[in-house]
């Protein structure tokens, strides 16, 4: 690794080890001189001034996590390809990095980003826009991407009941109520409102898309996860009469070529549990 890398790492270690000491002695010159202008602020702005302080130093603590993980993901390529990143990719993810906080998920998105565009050999396929995209996800987004299967493709299943209206004498009834829940998958580290919330996010960044099944069947992994059984247990309450069915829908969620260019910066070597 190049000896500023080495020096990166160091200075991140000794940045983490007294992380405890900022919170307790930061701020300390500037606030023996303004002592007494503070003492006359209302205690309200008091403590959301104290809050600002201490977002400044998440901000730094943010910034020092995220050099100590690109120092993991670059300690196995050749010095030769390390080279600089375009100022308009790397300024803007390093700025929006403040705002990821404690989050670990999105630091591993950024900091995948930058190292792709440290990289010779990748720095070509990051395009500054992964970074606004990046901000518009949440943690649970970047985990449910890390979840699609080897192919890029995560199947999910639409469950609803719907009423029929029995006097159109049609192939094609119309119905004239329906309760649905989308985006049933078997991801079921959070709750299916969350992960419906996600899946939809996704879709509206661009970076998925929906391909519908030819009539294949519903996979038994789907079938067996507890978002499943709880949204078929509660529309099957609406199967009162003929009027109702209860219908499933496979289809799949695939990703965009702006997606998988995303996923190949971004997501590619994702580890959630990384610090």
């Amino acid at each position: 690794m190049l000896d500023g890398f080495d020096k990166l790492a160091e200075g991140a270690g000794k940045a983490l080890k007294n992380i405890p000491e900022l919170y307790d002695d930061a701020l300390k010159p500037s606030a023996q001189e303004s002592g007494k202008l503070l003492a006359r602020i209302p205690r309200a702005i008091n403590a959301v001034f104290a809050d600002l302080d201490k977002w400044i130093l998440n901000k730094e603590y943010s910034i020092e996590e995220t050099k100590k993980l690109l120092s993991y993901k670059l300690e196995n390529i050749s010095p030769e390809k390390i080279v600089t990143p375009e100022p308009y990719v790397a300024i803007p993810a390093i700025q929006a990095i403040s705002y990821s906080m404690d989050s670990k998920e999105l630091r591993n998105l950024y900091a995948n980003l930058l190292a792709k565009s440290m990289n010779i050999d990748t720095k070509a396929y990051v395009h500054p826009s992964f970074v606004e995209i990046i901000k518009q996800m949440s943690p649970i987004d970047a985990r449910i991407l890390n979840e699609m299967p080897s192919n890029k493709t995560l199947p999910y299943v639409n469950l609803s009941s719907t009423e029929y209206d029995s006097e159109v004498k049609t192939i094609n009834l119309n119905f004239i109520s329906r309760r649905s829940f989308p985006y049933v998958t078997y991801i079921d580290f959070t709750d299916y409102e969350t992960v419906n919330l996600s899946l939809g996010n996704l879709s509206r960044l661009g970076l998925t898309e929906t391909r519908f099944a030819q009539q294949e069947p519903v996979p038994q992994k789907i079938k067996k996860s507890p978002h499943y059984n709880l949204c078929k247990t509660e529309l099957e309450t609406f199967l009162t009469n003929s009027k109702w069915r209860y219908e499933e829908q496979l289809l799949f969620l695939c990703l965009t070529s702006f997606g998988m260019g995303f996923y190949n910066v971004c997501i590619e070597s994702f580890n959630p549990n990384m610090l």
